[in-house]
């Protein structure tokens, strides 16, 4: 399952995809949804549950926070609800995170403070395992040319 937020990672998923689909095998993401009318929160839950893997890319926007006080309660974005979900099935997780070097457009920046503080709280919290101090393997990537290679 492919896991980000989008408009700022269009060519950076396309090479995510690409690199999958080398492997002979199939990605799973959000992306396969947009002509569909889909309870957000529900199919993205459900991408992570049908994928047998994770792969999360974690940029400068914290992404959408579909409000639902049930199923959202704390405001999550929904790259943050696919993580925490990847968690509790216990999926292999895959991380790239944008190194502070990456060269961004002005629109691909967090301006809400309150979700940048929130971005950064999640991207610190995915670098650990379970949420111990342990960190997981991940890779940071400071242009689209590093994230492909």
């Amino acid at each position: 399952m492919i896991s980000s937020t989008f408009t700022d990672l269009k060519e950076h998923r396309e090479a995510l995809i690409q690199a999958i689909g080398a492997q002979e095998m199939k990605d799973v993401g959000m992306d396969k949804d947009s002509a569909k009318l889909v309870d957000v929160i529900e199919s993205s839950l459900q991408k992570v549950r049908d994928g047998s893997a994770y792969i999360g890319v974690i940029s400068r926007k914290y992404g959408q926070t579909p409000p639902d006080t049930k199923r959202n309660p704390d405001k999550l974005s929904i790259t943050e609800l696919e993580f925490n979900e990847a968690q509790r099935l216990d999926r292999p997780i895959l991380l790239f995170i944008m190194g502070e070097k990456h060269q961004l457009r002005e629109a691909d920046v967090e301006t809400s403070a309150a979700k940048r503080k929130k971005l950064n709280a999640f991207r610190e919290r995915a670098k650990r395992m379970n949420d111990s101090q342990v960190h997981r393997v991940y890779a940071t990537f400071d242009s689209l040319e590093d994230f492909t290679t």
